[in-house]
């Protein structure tokens, strides 16, 4: 029998929470009348707003647990697909009551819970795994799409913000995101001041994106500019996920390590560079597209380690060179390079 009542539960992380949007558009090609559900916590709901098939988006308070396991059994729903797999979400998807409750296998408490489980693996992209989950309860994946849109008034603010700070229609706009929470992902400071002065010199405009308590890291950066003219250096403030998207979609290229703006510009189909060292590219990147792509030595033993800790001196994000990525993002912005010549 067709699910009347779906929910889909990833309660956190704005790249997990990305990477489970497929899961949308591909359940309501298949149960066009069904109520889709997303229950999630911010900022990710955010990103979950930026999907058009959704029909609710819950916005999870850690701090009322018994308050949800109520709400989420009163609401009656026939599935309840659990991307988050922890304890709070086991919990949640028991309290539901529903006939189909499908995770990630694991932990014997995994087994009690769930009527349907997919293994995990680190060689799919992480978007196709989730989808794995669909797969096994008889839901077509093929052909899936990110299906995201930008919300007009976050455009238009996007359109304004860009043209007060000199950016000209049509100008080829370049993202730099060197932020990261994880310090064993980072790439030198120095070295995207570098990438920034050479794209400055060859008359394009930066435009830094970041996310909350990351602004320090950002000024140290366009410090760092040497050579070139900071009037060419955009620095919004802290905004919403909304804007940021809506900023990364105006963008010709982001070159970013491994982070959420990211991944939310591969769901915006905005071209990216990822510095990639200690993360599995075949699960964070979608490897094999000539959009995005991913700058690594492969050669080294230790690469995609997928610690926290460097045993060794960094070596997987110092052997990535500017001109690597320069040459990346002339590659990438050719296309881009041509079109507005022959305007």
């Amino acid at each position: 029998m067709n699910p009347k009542r779906i929910l889909i539960i990833q309660l956190r992380r704005v790249g997990d929470v990305v990477f489970t949007l497929p899961v949308i558009g591909a359940l309501r090609r298949q149960f066009p009348s069904a109520q889709i559900d997303f229950l999630v916590e911010k900022p990710g709901d955010q990103m979950v707003r930026l999907h058009p098939e959704i029909n609710n988006t819950l916005v999870y308070d850690s701090s009322r647990p018994l308050r949800w396991l109520r709400e989420i059994r009163s609401k009656k729903y026939d599935w309840v697909l659990d991307f988050h797999s922890n304890g709070r979400t086991l919990m949640l998807s028991a309290a539901s009551g529903a006939s189909v409750r499908a995770g990630f296998k694991g932990p014997i408490s995994r087994q009690i819970v769930y009527t349907h489980s997919v293994p995990t693996t680190t060689d799919k992209y992480l978007p196709e795994q989730k989808l794995d989950i669909l797969r096994a309860l008889g839901v077509p994946c093929g052909g899936w799409t990110w299906g995201l849109r930008i919300p007009k008034e976050e455009s238009l603010w996007a359109e304004q913000f860009l043209r007060e700070s000199g950016v000209i229609p049509g100008e080829i706009l370049i993202g730099l995101a060197p932020a990261t929470r994880r310090p064993i992902r980072a790439w030198r400071e120095e070295r995207f001041a570098e990438v920034a002065e050479k794209l400055i010199s060859e008359s394009s405009k930066i435009l830094f994106l970041y996310g909350p308590g990351e602004i320090d890291l950002i000024r140290q950066v366009k410090n760092g500019i040497k050579n070139g003219s900071t009037e060419k250096v955009i620095i919004p403030p802290e905004i919403s996920l909304l804007k940021l998207a809506a900023l990364i979609q105006k963008c010709g290229a982001v070159v970013a390590v491994d982070n959420g703006p990211k991944n939310m510009a591969v769901a915006l189909d905005v071209p990216t560079i990822t510095l990639s060292g200690p993360t599995n590219p075949l699960s964070f990147d979608p490897f094999e597209d000539p959009r995005h792509l991913v700058l690594r030595d492969s050669k080294l033993h230790c690469i995609s380690c997928g610690t926290n800790l460097c045993a060794y001196k960094h070596e997987c994000m110092d052997n990535i060179s500017v001109d690597q990525v320069l040459r990346g993002l002339n590659e990438l912005t050719a296309p881009l390079k041509i079109s507005k010549a022959a305007v």
